[in-house]
C-alpha cells in the first residue's frame, strides 16, 4: 500500500509500506481501554456526522506488555459507523525489550460498538531498547457487556539493522 500527500508540504510526499525482513516476529496482543475522555470538534450538525476527538489510556497484555497514551479523531455517521485516525505512544515492553515508540492508526466501524483497522510503527520513534523499532498490525475492537473497549491486535516488528 502507498498513498501521496499534497498540500500541506511544497510538492507530494510519498509514502511507501514497507516489506518485512524474513526474520520479522509476529505476536498477538489484548488491549484494554483504561480512560477516554470525548471532546467535540465543532458544533454537531443536524443529520451530519458528529465529529469528535478521544484521549484514550490503554493497557497492553501479550506480545506488547505496557501503557498506551492515544488521540485518536473520530467521523461518526448517525447510523454508528465511523472512521478513525489517531497517535499513539506506548510505553513498556516487546520481547523484553523495554522502551517506547509511537504508532499511527486508522480504523473504521460499519456498525456501533465494533470496528476494524491498521496500525504502524512511526520509524525513528523507539526510545531505549526500542530503538530501531519498526513494524506494523491490525486490529478489531469491540465494546463488551460491561462496558469497556476491548482490542485483540496481531503485529509484525522488526529492527533496523
Amino acid at each position: 500500500m502507498s498513498f501521496t500527500w499534497g498540500g500541506l508540504t511544497e510538492g507530494p510526499v510519498t509514502f511507501a509500506e514497507e516489506q518485512p525482513p524474513a526474520d520479522a516476529v509476529t505476536h498477538t496482543s489484548s488491549v484494554v481501554v483504561l480512560t477516554m475522555d470525548r471532546q467535540d470538534i465543532g458544533p454537531q450538525v443536524e443529520g451530519g456526522p458528529a465529529v469528535f476527538a478521544t484521549l484514550m489510556t490503554e493497557r497492553f497484555t501479550g506480545g506488547i506488555e505496557g501503557t498506551g497514551h492515544a488521540d485518536h479523531v473520530r467521523v461518526m455517521q448517525p447510523d454508528g459507523s465511523q472512521i478513525v485516525a489517531g497517535v499513539e505512544r506506548v510505553v513498556g515492553t516487546i520481547d523484553g525489550r523495554s522502551g517506547s515508540f509511537v504508532l499511527t492508526s486508522y480504523g473504521y466501524g460499519d456498525r456501533p460498538g465494533a470496528g476494524r483497522g491498521f496500525w504502524t510503527v512511526v520509524p525513528g520513534s523507539g526510545t531505549g531498547e526500542l530503538a530501531g523499532l519498526r513494524g506494523r498490525g491490525t486490529f478489531t475492537v469491540a465494546l463488551g457487556p460491561d462496558g469497556t473497549w476491548r482490542a485483540e491486535d496481531s503485529f509484525t516488528h522488526w529492527f533496523d539493522k
